[in-house]
C-alpha cells in the first residue's frame, strides 16, 4: 500500500512540473510581437494603482544620445497636435518628456523604446498630476500627458515608414489624435517601440510651443520614404490603421475603445 501511494504522488508531482511549464511557454508567446502586422490590445495610461511598480521590460536596448551638432538635413516626416497650454500640470508632463527626446539619435537599425528614453514618472522626475485613464473613467495621476507625446511622436514616424515594433491603444477615446492612431504608454506594463529602418542614423526634432506639441524626423544621409499613406477605417467597433507606401501595405494595426463615464464623474476627455 506503502509503494502504491509512493507511486501515486511520484506521478502527480511530474504532472504539476508540466503544468507549469506549459504556462510559462504561453506567457513566452504573448510577448512575442510580428515585425509588419500589430494585433493590438487595450491598455490605459500610466493607472494610479500601478504607477509605482518596477518596469516589466522584454529587453532593455543600447542608449539612445542626444546630439545637438549639424548634419540631419533630409526631412523624412512631421507630424502636430495640439494641448491646452492653459493645463498648466500636464503642459509641465509633455515638456519634460519633450526635453528627454529633442535631438534624440537613433542610429541605423537601432530600436527606439519610449519607457527607456523617457524613464519612469515619478515627483522626483518632476512630473506631475494630470488626467489619465484608469478603468473606465479619466482621474488625476502622475504624468498625464505623456501619451500625447508618444502618440505624436508615432504618428511621425509611420509616416517616415519606419518599422513599428510595439504599439497598443488606450482603453477609452481620446481626442488629440484620430481614433486608431495613438500609442498609449504605461511604465509598468506598455511601451511604444519602433526600429529604424530607414538605413541611414535619424534624429527627432520634438518641441512643445504654444499649445502645439511637434515631432519631426531627420536623416543624416539622403533617404526617400517613398509614397506614404495612412489610413483609418472603422469596421464595427474596430478601428484598422493601415500604412502604405508606393500603393503596397506594409503595416496594420488595430483597435477599439470604450466610452468614458459621464462628465459628472470624468471632466476631460484630453487625457493620457
Amino acid at each position: 500500500m506503502k509503494k502504491l501511494l509512493s507511486v501515486l504522488l511520484s506521478v502527480i508531482t511530474v504532472c504539476l512540473l508540466f503544468s507549469g511549464c506549459n504556462e510559462n511557454a504561453d506567457v513566452d508567446k504573448t510577448t512575442s510581437t510580428t515585425e509588419t502586422t500589430t494585433t493590438t490590445t487595450t491598455r490605459t495610461t500610466e493607472d494610479l494603482s500601478t504607477t509605482f511598480k518596477e518596469a516589466v521590460t522584454n529587453k532593455v536596448y543600447p542608449a539612445l544620445e542626444i546630439d545637438n551638432g549639424d548634419g540631419y538635413t533630409n526631412k523624412l516626416a512631421v507630424y502636430q497636435t495640439k494641448y491646452d497650454s492653459s493645463n498648466a500640470t500636464r503642459t509641465t508632463n509633455i515638456n519634460n518628456a519633450v526635453s528627454r527626446l529633442n535631438n534624440l539619435v537613433i542610429p541605423k537599425d537601432a530600436v527606439f523604446s519610449f519607457n527607456q528614453v523617457v524613464g519612469k514618472r515619478t515627483v522626483l522626475a518632476g512630473y506631475q498630476e494630470a488626467k489619465v485613464v484608469q478603468g473606465d473613467e479619466f482621474v488625476d495621476g502622475l504624468g498625464g500627458g505623456i501619451c500625447q507625446v508618444s502618440s505624436t511622436v508615432f504618428q511621425a514616424v509611420l509616416r517616415a515608414n519606419l518599422k513599428i515594433k510595439v504599439r497598443a491603444c488606450h482603453s477609452l477615446e481620446i481626442s488629440y489624435v484620430p481614433l486608431g492612431g495613438d500609442a498609449t504608454v504605461q511604465w509598468n506594463s506598455q511601451d511604444f517601440q519602433f526600429e529604424n529602418s530607414s538605413g541611414s542614423d535619424i534624429r527627432l526634432k520634438v518641441t512643445a510651443e504654444n499649445g502645439v506639441l511637434t515631432c519631426t524626423v531627420y536623416s543624416k544621409d539622403k533617404v526617400s520614404v517613398g509614397d506614404v499613406k495612412v489610413n483609418i477605417d472603422k469596421n464595427g467597433e474596430q478601428y484598422v490603421l493601415t500604412r502604405s507606401v508606393n500603393g503596397e501595405i506594409n503595416y496594420t494595426t488595430y483597435s477599439k475603445y470604450s466610452k468614458a463615464k459621464p462628465a459628472s464623474t470624468s471632466t476631460t476627455k484630453k487625457a493620457g
